[in-house]
């Protein structure tokens, strides 16, 4: 009887993680993955938004911001509790994007202004519906462009 009651303390101790939503929508502020919104369902999330980076160069030598439309897939994994009370993972994600100006401009073609991006990062639920992300990114165009790059981000989620 004893064990079983040790057990039962042991699997409430604050360094068991809190269980994972099963459905959750995230609303992206920053960058990591976009500025867009997500859903989630269990491990898995689709994401869609817009994506900037400082990928570019201007004629005189100085850097610009190019905007890219990016859709993707999120994977969450090896979840742990850092004290909100909400799970915190690692993630990874792939996604498609799609240049909007600059040297990307998808409308002016499509090989040199599409690429994929890929990301592996840690997201910290932080307090209540807020998580902060910090990850690093590669960007590769589909004409052989490569970009390696951090991507911090925050966002607010609610379990629906």
């Amino acid at each position: 009887m004893n064990a079983l009651a040790l057990l039962l303390l042991l699997a409430q101790t604050p360094s068991t993680p809190p269980a994972a939503p099963q459905r959750q929508f995230s609303v992206h502020a920053f960058r990591s993955p976009s500025i867009g919104v997500e859903v989630r369902e269990g491990f898995l999330a689709l994401h869609v938004g817009a994506f900037p980076l400082i990928v570019d160069s201007t004629p005189e030598g100085g850097t610009r911001t190019t905007w890219f439309l990016k859709t993707g897939l999120t994977a969450y994994f090896l979840r742990y509790d850092l004290g909100s009370g909400r799970p915190s993972s690692l993630f990874a994600s792939a996604s498609l994007v799609q240049g909007l100006n600059n040297e990307w401009n998808v409308g002016a073609s499509i090989t040199h202004g599409t690429g994929v991006h890929g990301e592996f990062g840690v997201v910290w639920a932080a307090w209540r519906g807020l998580d902060v992300r910090l990850g690093v990114g590669a960007l590769v165009g589909f004409d052989g462009r490569f970009n390696v790059h951090p991507t911090p981000g925050f966002s607010w989620s609610t379990v629906f």
